[in-house]
Formats: C-alpha cells, sequence, structure tokens
C-alpha cells in the first residue's frame, strides 16, 4: 500500500492550483482573441476573476501543509543533529579505512 507524504488536501490543492492557472491562460488567450467581441471578452474577464477562487484555496491548503513539513529546515537544531550523524559516520569510515591500510602495511613490512 503506498504511504502519502502528505494528506488528501494537499494533492487536490495542487490540483486546484494547476486548474486555475489553465482556465487563467485559457481566459487569457479568449479574451486577446475575442477582442473586438465585447460578450466573449467581458465573459473571459469574469471567468479569469472567478479562477482565482479555486487558485486562492489550492495556495492555502498547499501552502498551510507544506510550511509545516519545511519548518524543521529553519531551525539550528536539526542541522545540527545532521552534522553529528555525517561527521560521526565520517569519523568511523576514516577510522576503518586507517585499520585497513595499517593491515596492509604490516603485511607488505
Amino acid at each position: 500500500m503506498l504511504k502519502y507524504r502528505f494528506s488528501l488536501k494537499f494533492y487536490l490543492g495542487i490540483v486546484l492550483i494547476i486548474v486555475s492557472l489553465l482556465i487563467g491562460k485559457i481566459t487569457q488567450i479568449v479574451f486577446l482573441y475575442y477582442f473586438y467581441d465585447p460578450p466573449i471578452r467581458w465573459t473571459a474577464v469574469v471567468i479569469y476573476v472567478l479562477s482565482w477562487i479555486p487558485f486562492g484555496i489550492g495556495i492555502w491548503w498547499v501552502g498551510r501543509e507544506y510550511s509545516q513539513a519545511i519548518r524543521k529546515y529553519f531551525s539550528y537544531k536539526y542541522y545540527h543533529e545532521a552534522v553529528k550523524v555525517h561527521a560521526g559516520k565520517a569519523i568511523s569510515k576514516s577510522r576503518a579505512f586507517r585499520s585497513r591500510v595499517r593491515k596492509r602495511m604490516r603485511q607488505r613490512v
């Protein structure tokens, strides 16, 4: 079973943002193409303005959850722990390498 990192609301927010952007671009093209036809032009403007509603909702849903997910990267504790872990791995690997080199040098002598 797949385990998602974020909630369904997060992914629906992304879909809302993409759909809203697509609707906005299509209405911009219609607005420019039918610039001299007032009913179609104003319909495109109204649809464009209304496409900002799902965009705002999507930004709200995605931004809220994503900000909670990346908040840890702005703390000193996260980087301090990461440095400790990676430094410990590097030290243990260098000690193991040094012991292998010493064994080889003793075998050659």
